[in-house]
């Protein structure tokens, strides 16, 4: 047994040196500590126990450096300006199996502490035990943690030599027991940390000279319109209360100078009605400090009736039947109160009418223009004076010319010299296409020259008015157009409507939306293309809503428009086509049937008359056309179709005879009932007749088969015995079938002219082309 102890130890020996030398692969360590000052150089040295490659690190996440090598088991790094803290390590780096831990060292920096300043002390009186309690000011962040102690040595009213003790705080200030016959004390303040301490001076205090009571507390007792009585709660009675109070939404305090003590009370006054107050006070022993403030309390003063009248305006609709009266709310100062409603009150000629208008409203229409209004605000203390509204007559002065800016526009205008004094200005402006509810105003005194305008939408048209009010009761008007921010490119062209009357085209302009204007329209361009392609551009004024095209050809036409802005046109707006069609005959045709129907009316009242019926008929007959018979259906042309023969007419050159051998036809030939005269004129084959005094109108009215002499003239009979009837040609004479004997009598006859008695072939058909002779030679002038 006694072997085995010293076995034993040596083994604990061995195990003892193998933990201390290689349960580390390194050791590790600073040249200036773990705690280093801000700006401070420093080396991180690693003494490697471990035979490998040598690494450092620093960081988080750790990232690799590049230290230097000092020997064969040393290297070091150099460090400067470290900020915060910061770890650094080292490590072979091979990866060795059943290697030992790496090392590794965490360096914090920051500052050494200041000297304490600002240090004071207090002594308060409670209820318990009298107490001090001293603050200071620890200076800059040092960064590392801080060590402050309050050191205090007390001295009694006969001591010479006092009792000093410390107190640990890390808050900045400290609080210590006082006793009752401690009538001096001395106090400093120590502070240190890692790198180094710093020991404030000296002060001594007289505890009659910083005793100090406790806040009041401070409670609402009731509020009127103008005054405020508030309860103050003290644990011991002070000489001296101060009480201040501030408005809502106000940084400064106000002290009440005028403060009234009441049974533990104290009333607030010169207050304003119908306002938020906060309260604060303090207090102060004979000798002393002033107490800490004690917590505010806040109260609301009861509302009156509006101080002043109302700041009115007016403006007349576009229909002149009625007018829109405007007012600007009351700021808090002159409401003292929540306005409950406006009343406007209309005096006309003849009775008065009561409005009433919500509090959120701040215009209304009234239904008239020639009356006098007033206006009223009401909350719960009363109604305000009244704001009369006069209407007057405006006369027309020389209009502005505004000034435009990023983001305001600036109205001037001068004072004329010959004008009455101006007793006020108010300025007017509406955006094109807001309603009338939306009119802008502000009215400014007599002396201005000037307005600015900052809250004109951007990309809106806004028109306006400058009013002078002078001292002779005249008003005068100077107008403003034209005026936008920031305007651009209308972003689409507007739309057109074309209307066709005849050869014109009336073309209506439809207004864009005004947001899609974006700014004031100066003028619309209309272009026309027709068929060719051939494209004209008309320019508008922008109040222009009507346009005419006239004289245009008949043909295929497209019309568009676009609208241009101080910046430029738009794009083409939708494309409308139509036609010009060519002119009507329907105008005519209208006239000339309106023409013929009086004519047929007055003929048709004349006629009522017998005698002028009958001359009439006489005329009328010969404007009546003649009935053109047609051959085919007499029978003679039947019998020729049965027969298939032909019929050959022969005439002698002289009248004495006609050979036995030839076959007469009988010619018979109506005229019309005029004056016959029967021009001598050769038949020859190879000349045209000259120019007739008369129409040719003799046709051949029958071809007798019978046998017919008369004179010398002998006619052979033919075969067929048979009498064809005639269609009776248009003349005034009608002769029947039976009245063919009595041709003999007519004192005309055949002239002695020969012509072609070649045998004429009809063929199987006979037509009136084939039978039509023309019998302008057949007849000669009759001598009775």
């Amino acid at each position: 047994m006694r072997t085995m102890k010293p076995l034993k130890s040596i083994f604990i020996a061995l195990l003892f040196l193998q933990l201390s030398s290689g349960d580390r692969v390194c050791e590790i360590w600073s040249s200036a500590g773990e705690k280093v000052h801000r700006t401070s150089k420093f080396r991180v040295y690693c003494t490697f126990n471990f035979e490998c490659s040598f690494a450092m690190y620093s960081g988080h996440p750790p990232s690799a450096q590049h230290p230097q090598k000092l020997n064969a088991t040393t290297i070091y790094l150099e460090v400067a300006n470290l900020t915060e803290l910061d770890t650094f390590s080292c490590d072979c780096k091979e990866t060795i199996v059943n290697k030992p831990d790496s090392c590794g060292l965490d360096i914090e920096a920051g500052y050494p502490p200041d000297v304490p300043t600002n240090v004071s002390c207090i002594f308060k009186v409670a209820d318990q035990l009298p107490k001090g309690v001293c603050s200071w000011n620890s200076g800059r962040n040092t960064y590392l943690k801080n060590n402050s102690t309050l050191c205090l040595r007390t001295f009694t009213h006969n001591a010479s030599e006092g009792t000093q003790h410390c107190i640990v705080s890390a808050k900045g200030s400290a609080s210590f027991p006082v006793g009752s016959s401690v009538q001096l004390i001395s106090v400093w303040i120590h502070v240190s940390n890692p790198l180094g301490s710093a020991v404030s001076p000296v002060i001594n205090y007289t505890l009659s000279d910083i005793l100090t009571p406790d806040p009041p507390v401070l409670d609402i007792v009731n509020s009127s319109s103008r005054n405020c009585s508030i309860k103050v709660t003290q644990r011991l009675p002070t000489l001296h209360l101060d009480v201040y109070y501030k408005e809502n939404n106000k940084e400064e305090w106000t002290l009440c100078s005028d403060l009234v003590e009441s049974n533990g009370s104290v009333l607030v006054r010169s207050l304003l009605p119908f306002r938020l107050y906060h309260f604060r006070a303090r207090s102060r022993f004979g000798t002393g400090l002033w107490s800490d403030w004690s917590r505010s309390v806040s109260s609301w003063t009861q509302e009156e009736a509006p101080a002043r009248a109302l700041n009115v305006w007016y403006a007349t609709d576009h229909n002149e039947k009625s007018m829109r009266v405007y007012w600007k709310a009351l700021d808090s100062s002159s409401a003292q109160g929540k306005i409950l409603e406006y009343i406007i009150t209309v005096h006309g000629q003849s009775s008065t009418q009561t409005l009433i208008a919500r509090s959120n409203k701040q215009s209304l229409s009234v239904p008239c223009t020639k009356c006098n209004v007033t206006v009223s605000a009401r909350n719960s203390g009363g109604r305000s004076p009244p704001a009369n509204i006069a209407i007057r007559t405006t006369t027309a002065e020389p209009p502005l010319e505004p000034v435009i800016k990023h983001n305001n526009v600036t109205i001037c205008w001068r004072k004329f010299r010959t004008a009455p004094l101006p007793l006020e200005y108010v300025v007017e402006w509406l955006a094109r296409g807001d309603r009338l509810e939306k009119l802008r105003w502000v009215r400014l005194g007599r002396n201005s020259s000037h307005v600015v305008i900052t809250d004109m939408r951007e990309k809106m048209c806004y028109e306006g008015a400058v009013y002078v009010f002078y001292s002779n009761n005249s008003v005068g008007r100077h107008m403003f157009t034209g005026v936008d921010l920031n305007v651009s490119i209308p972003t689409e062209g507007p739309p057109v409507e074309e209307r066709t009357e005849g050869n014109r085209v009336n073309v209506t302009v439809f207004e864009l939306p005004f947001d899609k204007r974006m700014g004031c329209i100066t003028n619309y361009t209309i272009y026309l293309e027709n068929n060719a392609g051939r494209v004209t551009a008309y320019n508008i004024s922008a109040s222009q809503r009507f346009w005419v095209s006239s004289d245009l050809p008949p043909a295929a036409y497209s019309i568009w428009m676009t609208a241009s802005t101080a910046k430029g046109e738009s794009k083409p707006g939708p494309k409308k086509k139509f036609f010009i069609s060519p002119p009507s005959q329907m105008p005519l045709i209208l006239t000339c049937g309106t023409l013929l129907i009086f004519g047929v009316l007055l003929l048709s009242c004349a006629c009522q008359s017998s005698a002028v019926k009958e001359r009439v008929w006489v005329y009328f007959q010969y404007c009546r056309p003649d009935d053109i018979p047609d051959p085919a259906n007499s029978k003679w042309a039947k019998e020729c179709l049965q027969e298939k023969g032909k019929v050959s007419l022969q005439l002698q050159l002289s009248t004495s005879t006609v050979s036995e051998e030839e076959d007469l036809v009988l010619v018979d030939v109506l005229e019309r009932p005029r004056p016959l005269l029967c021009p001598q004129t050769s038949l020859n084959s190879d000349s045209e007749p000259s120019t007739p005094l008369y129409p040719h109108t003799a046709y051949i009215k029958s071809l007798s088969h019978d046998s017919y002499s008369s004179g010398d003239t002998q006619t052979s009979s033919l075969d067929i015995n048979e009498t064809i009837e005639y269609i009776s040609s248009h003349g005034a004479a009608v002769f029947s079938e039976e009245e063919g004997d009595n041709m003999e009598d007519v004192p005309c006859f055949f002239p002695s002219h020969s012509f072609s008695m070649e045998p004429m072939d009809f063929g199987p058909k006979l037509t009136l082309d084939a039978v039509r002779i023309d019998g302008t030679d057949f007849f000669l002038q009759c001598d009775t």
